[in-house]
Order: C-alpha cells, then structure tokens, then sequence
C-alpha cells in the first residue's frame, strides 16, 4: 500500500484484503489463481499473504519488490533505459522479494515484472534462482512457449486494468489517455469486459489452447464490489480445464 497507485486511493481496504476476497470467490469455482504480489506487500502485510498462500488454488508468485516505485528505479530508466537498473542490482532484488516470501514460508517458482517490464537479464536471472513460469506480456492469440529454460505463460485475453472503467479510470479519463496496447485502446463497463474475455476465451479453447486471465483483486473490488468477478469465475469454471487466472 505504499506504493499509492491511483487505484488505492479509492480503496476502503489494502488490496492484499481484496486478494483474500477475491481468492475466496476463486475457490467456490474450482478456478485456480496466480497472485502475483511484491515483495514490498508481503513485508507490509504478512499474515494476509499467509493466509492467500494457504488457500486452496492460490500460487503466490513474484512482482519484484518495489514495483519500480523508488527513485531509482526513475534513475535507471533515465539513464540506463531499463526499470531494472544494472544486471547486479536486478539480481540483488529479485532475490530479495523471493527471501521475503522464503521467510514467510512461500516458495516462488512464477514471475511477472510490474506492468511488464523486463529488460535482456531478467529470464536468466529468474531461471538462476528457481523460477519456472514467466507471464510478463500481453499477447492476443499467444500460446504457452519455452523461453531460456523458462515456460512463457503470456496473457491472451484483455487486460482488465487497462480496458475497464474503474475508480480514476472514467470515460473522460480514457478519452484523453494515450494508451494502447495489443488489445487496442477500448475501454468497456466491467460486464462489457466480461463478456469480452469469454468470447476471447471461448476462441482460444476452440483452438485448445490455454487461456490466462489477467484480473486484478483491486479493479474487481472497485468496479462492481466482485459482482462481475463471480459471474467470471462461474464462466470459467464452465470452459474446463484450460483457463488460468492471474492477478496482481
């Protein structure tokens, strides 16, 4: 929570709360769950991270420590051209998140970068100290592929933070904000994106190929308080096998 996104501002809660919330939806479906949390969260808020890494079909995955929130990290980005700074430093913090969770009894074996940013280090880095899966891009159509020792888990279906209207993400807001990512620059009402991410999953079942969900805890919270969540959850548990679901 000292990260103070915009998103948490508008918050009664910490979203590590909104995580046990949303994991607990998960669990009445049989929907397995990634939660990929910071190490910086973890150190804040223990006990609820070991409360969502003893739930049933919750994996707690790494989200780097900082979440590139420090100055500098704003450094290495200005001068470097990487979040991640020099190779050692990169090293020096993902083992650090990863010794956070190992002194809370939490083993991590997935990874996604904050907002997906990696740079030519970070698979080696990863797959030196014991991470198996990477999910650190959004890619329409894409399959799971081995990548540098690693498997790449790619998220194939639309965002939900960047392509749902929530809390300071209004219409006027998306109006006049420059992004655009690989599912294009649309934003919908939370049921919208529900129906969205269905007719995209359904597509890529067709084909037999796995689908990941990125849905975060926060946006379902302040969206609809997981009203549309649930009827995600009870989707996806009708689709099979194939579906997994990610969230940081």
């Amino acid at each position: 929570m000292s990260l103070e996104t915009r998103d948490q501002e508008y918050m009664d809660g910490t979203e590590l709360e909104a995580a046990i919330e949303y994991a607990e939806i998960a669990d009445e479906y049989d929907v397995p769950v990634t939660l990929f949390v910071t190490g910086k969260a973890a150190k804040e808020e223990p006990e609820r991270l070991q409360t969502l890494a003893e739930m049933d079909d919750v994996e707690i995955g790494g989200h780097n420590y900082w979440a590139f929130g420090t100055p500098f990290h704003k450094l290495f980005r200005g001068i470097l051209g990487s979040w991640h700074g020099p190779r050692r430093f990169q090293a020096w913090e993902i083992e650090k998140t990863i010794k956070t969770f190992a002194n809370l009894g939490v083993s991590v074996e997935s990874w996604r970068d904050h907002a997906y940013r990696h740079d030519e280090n970070t698979i080696e880095l990863l797959s030196e100290r014991g991470v198996t899966h990477f999910s650190d891009e959004v890619r329409p159509d894409g399959g799971i592929r081995n990548e540098d020792g690693l498997k790449a888990v790619p998220i194939n279906t639309p965002p939900d933070h960047e392509h749902t209207y929530h809390a300071f993400r209004s219409p006027e807001f998306v109006e006049n904000d420059a992004f655009e990512g690989p599912f294009g620059q649309e934003s919908v009402e939370i049921g919208e994106w529900v129906d969205w991410s269905l007719r995209t999953a359904r597509e890529l079942t067709d084909k037999d190929m796995v689908v990941t969900f990125l849905v975060h805890p926060a946006c379902m919270k302040l969206a609809d308080d997981f009203d549309s969540f649930r009827r995600l959850c009870r989707e996806i548990r009708d689709l099979g096998n194939l579906c997994n679901m990610t969230a940081v």
